[in-house]
């Protein structure tokens, strides 16, 4: 079947709001290339040795003696790939998902929606954070998912985010459809 008879068939058996939902999604899959690649280049760029002054402060300060430089390294890549993939994903979303509600805004109500589009996204992110580093922490040690992939990127590196992500995709849906591109009167 091709590409225009999906996209009719899809228009036919499914309200809009339901398509709203599968372009969200589709979104949020191209989301996770971005988030992952972030993680693997913060890991190549990033070594745990970079990190041990910090990790001994952030361990002392917070009260989190087992906090190892491997550790904090991956909470930072795991972070930054968050942020970078809110924005790709932000864009998307935009002006495809709820392009319809969008259209004919000006400059700042698009600057107002990427404000409130990250808040709501930080909520989700911050589930997608402390699941990817607890699923990291659990496994990490599991010889599967301690495998290399390539250089200091392993199994878990790619695994954990993954988790974290549809941790979070409920919540950032339900409330970016509810508030960031609501119907305006």
């Amino acid at each position: 079947m091709e590409v225009i008879g999906v996209r009719r068939f899809l228009r036919r058996v499914l309200s809009p709001e339901q398509r709203r939902v599968i372009k969200f999604l589709v979104v949020g899959t191209s989301g996770v290339p971005v988030n992952v690649g972030v993680v693997w280049v913060t890991t190549h760029l990033l070594t745990p040795e970079m990190l041990v002054g910090p990790r001994q402060w952030l361990a002392e300060a917070l009260g989190v003696p087992t906090l190892t430089a491997m550790g904090l390294r991956d909470i930072v890549a795991y972070g930054l790939g968050i942020l970078v993939s809110i924005l790709t994903n932000f864009l998307l979303n935009n002006f495809w998902t709820w392009g319809d509600r969008v259209v004919g805004d000006s400059r700042g109500r698009f600057f107002r929606r990427l404000v409130t589009f990250y808040l709501v996204s930080s909520l989700a992110a911050a589930v997608q954070l402390v699941t990817s580093s607890g699923v990291s922490a659990l496994v990490r040690g599991n010889a599967f998912f301690n495998q290399v992939i390539e250089g200091d990127f392993r199994v878990y590196h790619a695994f954990a985010p993954m988790v974290g992500i549809l941790a979070g995709m409920t919540i950032n849906f339900v409330i970016n459809n509810w508030w960031t591109f609501r119907r305006r009167a």
